[in-house]
């Protein structure tokens, strides 16, 4: 099968990867062209996208059958023109072409907003408490408006993600003399590197449609995360400033049921504390 990935980085990567071992023509694009040599060794092309770029993605739609979208937005006030804009160019362009294909977009559990602790699951409403959000949001729509289309649409939505190079002990052993705001109650939802690639290689092979949640099954909250890295590496417990303005002001457990439902089961479905 020949299949794009739109945004090859953290993800993309390992994606690409895993895909060309199995034997699958894989395209990477990136917008930076100094990532390209880096691509060529997880994929047999590379190529500089922009995603909102027509005239550069319709060839992309043409000559492969699936497509992932994994973009990551550099700042804030990118999130429009990588996210939203690339979705738009994609409902344009089907329209036009009236050509269907497989498409993946891997979205984030953040559009759940702040639920106070409580569990989410995929029926559980959004909330556009910031503009970043309302845009991810609406960028989901969009995507999903390609069904009308006679395209197969899979969007995961996915935790914070963690694993080989975003290690949670180096994380910790860099706060360990840091003042952390609030009190670190509240419920921490992560996936492992790994498990995003091969869900979104789950999501390919099993045609899966429609959107699922990405989280492994563990949920402490941040402070039980950071103390049990810290006693098992020996680094200093971080310390918790009520008088700092909380940093992660989120609190909810993201359900991963649905997508285990599907037949998909997490190589690492509680917390690696590497």
């Amino acid at each position: 099968m020949n299949i794009a990935i739109i945004g090859c980085g953290y993800i993309g990567s390992e994606t690409a990867a895993l895909w060309k071992n199995q034997g699958h023509f894989v395209t990477a694009t990136t917008r930076r062209s100094e990532r390209l040599n880096d691509l060529s060794k997880c994929a047999q092309k590379t190529a500089i996208l922009k995603g909102d770029d027509p005239e550069l993605l319709a060839p992309l739609i043409a000559n492969h059958e699936a497509i992932l979208v994994s973009i990551a937005a550099d700042s804030p006030d990118q999130y429009e023109s990588a996210y939203l804009h690339t979705a738009q160019t994609f409902r344009h362009l089907s329209l036009e072409m009236n050509m269907p294909r497989h498409l993946i977009y891997t979205s984030s559990t953040s559009v759940y907003g702040d639920q106070r602790g409580l569990w989410v699951d995929e029926t559980s409403p959004l909330s556009d408490q910031d503009p970043q959000t309302a845009i991810l949001i609406e960028t989901e729509k969009t995507y999903l408006s390609l069904a009308e289309l006679g395209w197969n649409i899979c969007i995961l939505r996915l935790a914070e993600i963690y694993g080989p190079g975003r290690e949670l002990s180096k994380r910790v052993r860099g706060l360990q003399d840091q003042a952390l705001s609030g009190s670190g109650e509240r419920y921490t939802n992560m996936i492992h590197k790994t498990d995003c690639a091969l869900a979104i290689d789950y999501a390919l092979k099993h045609d899966l449609e429609g959107i699922f949640n990405l989280a492994d099954d563990d949920h402490p909250t941040r402070k039980e995360l950071y103390d049990q890295i810290a006693h098992q590496f020996h680094y200093r417990t971080p310390t918790w400033d009520h008088h700092l303005p909380v940093m992660h002001s989120s609190n909810k457990r993201v359900s991963n049921h649905k997508i285990k439902a599907a037949g998909f089961s997490l190589r690492y479905p509680h917390r690696v504390l590497e």
